[in-house]
Parts: C-alpha cells; sequence; structure tokens
C-alpha cells in the first residue's frame, strides 16, 4: 500500500543550475552534498601562488563557487591558497582566494576540494561565462 501524505525529496540547491550526471566524489561520509553549484569537468592548469614559490596544479572540475585540483602533496582543511587561471575560452586570468574544503588520496595524487571566499564580481562573471559555453559542448559531445 503506497504511503499518502508523505512529501517528494526536494532539491535545496540553487535553482539557477544545470545538471549532470553523477559524480562519484560526491558522496561523503554524511552521504549527502554540500555544494551549492554542480561542477563541470573541465581540466585545466592553475598557478598555486605559495609566497615566492609558485606550483602549477591541474583541475579536474570546476564551478561557480570552486573547483577541484590534483595536487601532489596535501593540503591541511581550512588551508587558504591564492590561484591563478584561465577559464577555457577566457581572455582574463582569474585571481583568487580559496579555501581547501575538503581531501582525499588519488594514487599518487591528493585530490583537493576547494571554494572561492575573495574573487571579484568581474572573475567570477568570467566563470560564469565559460561554464555557460561549457555546458553547450558538453551536453552537445553527450547527446
Amino acid at each position: 500500500m503506497p504511503m499518502t501524505g508523505r512529501r517528494a525529496s526536494k532539491d535545496r540547491r540553487d535553482g539557477d543550475q544545470a545538471h549532470f550526471p553523477k559524480d562519484d566524489r560526491r558522496k561523503e561520509r554524511r552521504g549527502n552534498d554540500r555544494r551549492t553549484k554542480d561542477r563541470i569537468p573541465v581540466k585545466m592548469w592553475i598557478r598555486n601562488i605559495d609566497g615566492e614559490a609558485n606550483y602549477f596544479q591541474q583541475t579536474a572540475n570546476l564551478s561557480m563557487n570552486g573547483m577541484y585540483i590534483l595536487a601532489p602533496a596535501p593540503y591541511e582543511m581550512g588551508t587558504r591558497i591564492q590561484v591563478e587561471f584561465q577559464v577555457p575560452g577566457g581572455t582574463r586570468v582569474v585571481r583568487c582566494t580559496a579555501e581547501v574544503v575538503n581531501r582525499r588520496e588519488e594514487g599518487q595524487f591528493w585530490g583537493v576540494s576547494v571554494k572561492f571566499i575573495d574573487i571579484q564580481k568581474q572573475d567570477k562573471a568570467e566563470i560564469e561565462k565559460a561554464i555557460n559555453n561549457l555546458i553547450s559542448e558538453y551536453w552537445y559531445l553527450v547527446d
């Protein structure tokens, strides 16, 4: 007998986002997803500025609020890093501060999830434009 009066589960994330196939990295120990924006798969190089040193690292995905970086060494949770990158098809170099919100070992690398915490409006607009273009290309290739 079906249950009546039971509410359907509701997606509480922002309504202005595209939905992509599920990524197995989304499952956390608690079993839920804390992201407010979906990430789109994109590989690009970023420059991580650590004082006088520069490290070049590759991303696995990007969203309006953060990215997933493949790093050779782990970062402590809460670590703030300065990053620079140019999104695919973009014309400006995005410079911002990002905070490590998750990390996990991936073979010889560490997968590091970061959220943007100090980013200019123009840089956020550049990311949004690139994501919209990448979404169009992604769905064209998948269909």
